[in-house]
């Protein structure tokens, strides 16, 4: 969400007010977690809730907030448990709503710094998109297919002769490997057995990742299982800090 929506519901707030939904903001969405007065007053500027040539002593406006802000050090902001809670509240936000928008953060800040493929960008965009609008079984299974789709291509740069010997291992019956389309044979279970083989991954690492395919085979698969914001974001670290990092 755009900093101009969020703020949307205090444009006729005190300036503390909008000063704090700053600090929050810039926490949660931008990961900033100390900000400086020029970093609040920009993203006030942009969301048009302040004029240009407003006067406005933000030391005084913040030091108002009292115990929902701290300053660890000179004319650095940041924005207690309590100052969390309360932008919460008159904003109406749950904390499973913040976490959704935490992820989807972290998700586009991802396909913008790490993902260059075409073809792992639209399958992320999608569990993207999905999240956003809170079809979390969607999400699960459009991001695994990304991650998938990135460990194929990590097996493939290995030696072939290895990769396949590998393959034979865990799944007699497999099909040789010579590019990446070939994998569409190959179940995911057994990539992730053929990853840790080669040493793209250890043991834990392995493990996570089968809880990871466990629970996008619930959500792919007709029934009534649907995880809930806690298990999905859970899930969206777990794949990033394995596969994508």
């Amino acid at each position: 969400m755009l900093f101009v929506e969020f703020i949307a519901p205090l444009k006729n707030a005190v300036q503390a007010q909008k000063c704090l939904c700053s600090l929050y903001y810039l926490k949660h969405n931008l990961n900033i977690e100390i900000a400086t007065v020029p970093q609040i007053r920009n993203l006030l500027l942009r969301a048009r809730v302040i004029k240009r040539s407003s006067k406005i002593n933000y030391a005084r406006a913040l030091a108002s907030l009292d115990e929902k802000v701290d300053s660890p050090t000179n004319n650095m902001w940041q924005i207690t448990p309590s100052g969390e809670k309360h932008i919460r509240s008159i904003l109406k936000l749950s904390v499973e709503e913040v976490e959704t928008e935490n992820d989807t953060t972290i998700l586009e800040n991802l396909i913008k710094k790490k993902i260059s493929d075409s073809e792992i960008q639209d399958y992320l965009n999608e569990a993207v998109d999905c999240l956003r609008i809170g079809r979390l079984r969607a999400c699960v299974v459009f991001l695994w297919a990304g991650s998938v789709y990135l460990i194929r291509q990590m097996l493939i740069k290995k030696n072939i002769k290895k990769l396949n010997d590998c393959l034979k291992k865990h799944d007699p019956n497999s099909k040789n490997v010579k590019r990446i389309e070939d994998f569409a044979y190959i179940k995911d279970s057994v990539l992730l057995l053929v990853m840790q083989d080669l040493g793209l991954c250890d043991k834990n690492q392995r493990e996570i990742l089968e809880q990871c395919l466990d629970l996008r085979n619930k959500c792919g698969h007709p029934g009534k299982y649907s995880p809930g914001p806690k298990r999905v974001s859970a899930f969206i670290e777990d794949l990033i800090s394995i596969i994508f990092d």
